[in-house]
C-alpha cells in the first residue's frame, strides 16, 4: 500500500531535516515513491525563518510512525 509520512524542520537547518528523513528511510527500509518539499515562510515572525516540510510518499505493508 501507499502511505505518507510528513517531516517538519526549519529552512536554515536543512541538513538536520535531511538526516532525519534519511535515517527514517534507512531504518524502516521503505520503498520511497516520492519526496516533496514545501517552505512556509512568515517574514513577520521573530525567528525570521520558515518551516520546511518534507512529505515522503512510500510503499509498505502498513503505515510507519
Amino acid at each position: 500500500m501507499i502511505f505518507v509520512k510528513t517531516f517538519k524542520g526549519y529552512e536554515d537547518r536543512t541538513a538536520d531535516l535531511d538526516k532525519e528523513v534519511n535515517t527514517w528511510i534507512s531504518s524502516h527500509a521503505v520503498r520511497v515513491k516520492a519526496i516533496n518539499s514545501v517552505l512556509s515562510h512568515e517574514p513577520e515572525c521573530r525567528a525570521k525563518t520558515g518551516d520546511l516540510i518534507y512529505t515522503v510518499v512510500y510503499e509498505s505493508g502498513e503505515p510507519i510512525a
